[in-house]
């Protein structure tokens, strides 16, 4: 009933709405992506994005967008650039420290500055499996978030460490991937809520909620398009190898 259903709305809001540790884990995320990307190391990549913060702020941008609460919308938002733009902002930094260490390759860096069609695939796994994880059960999902702060983090740090470097091919592709990888993972989210029976209950809700959306398929319409033309600048290819 109507009650439930406030009752359930409010429960999960208040799980997911943010709070400092988003920050704090996604500065210390950021610096070992960064000192990954500056040293080529895998290991420590994927030791960067196990420390990264879990994503239930993004779950909590999916429920404003359904509810059509823009405050709560906009302030899970707000966090998640926040932390993003810390990830980038250390990807800069080590970028610049790149330059002392000149010529050399920094394979992984490439690596995630490409769009892959296996990533996006886990990535919408992962999306789907963290949405129903969040609704269904009070544990936290940590498997599913690491996977959105994979496809989130390491080609955010990519670009922003072009972007210090300024080795060709990383800004602002990694930035572009980025956004896709954003835009993609949440239109699978809200379609997650809408099977969950977690809809928007008025008129203004649903104005919202379908704003959001075609403005996210918008996006990753944009990107995608530009990703097959080579006569825009700054691409996001679709590649078989880094180079």
């Amino acid at each position: 009933d109507a009650a439930g259903r406030a009752a359930l709305l409010a429960g999960l809001a208040h799980r997911a709405y943010p709070t400092y540790e988003l920050f704090v884990f996604a500065a210390l995320s950021g610096a070992i992506l960064a000192m990954g990307y500056l040293m080529d190391s895998q290991a420590l990549l994927l030791f960067g994005v196990l420390v990264a913060p879990l994503m239930l702020p993004w779950v909590g941008l999916l429920l404003g967008s359904v509810t059509g609460s823009l405050r709560f919308f906009f302030e899970t938002l707000a966090a998640l650039l926040v932390s993003a733009a810390l990830v980038f902002i250390v990807g800069i930094l080590a970028g610049f420290a790149a330059r002392a260490f000149m010529p050399r390759t920094f394979e992984q860096t490439y690596v995630h500055a490409r769009l892959w069609w296996p990533d996006l695939i886990i990535l919408a796994l992962g999306a789907v499996i963290l949405t129903v994880s969040f609704v269904r059960s009070e544990s936290k999902p940590f498997l599913p978030s690491v996977i959105l702060a994979y496809c989130f983090f390491l080609p955010l740090s990519s670009g922003g460490f072009g972007l210090g470097s300024g080795i060709a091919g990383l800004w602002p592709h990694g930035v572009y991937v980025f956004a896709l990888h954003f835009a993609w993972a949440t239109i699978f989210g809200l379609i997650t809520l809408l099977v969950l029976r977690i809809a928007p209950a008025n008129a203004a809700a649903f104005v919202f909620t379908s704003a959001v959306g075609l403005l996210l398929l918008a996006v990753i319409v944009v990107l995608m398009s530009t990703g097959s033309s080579r006569s825009l600048p700054c691409p996001v290819r679709f590649t078989t190898h880094p180079s």
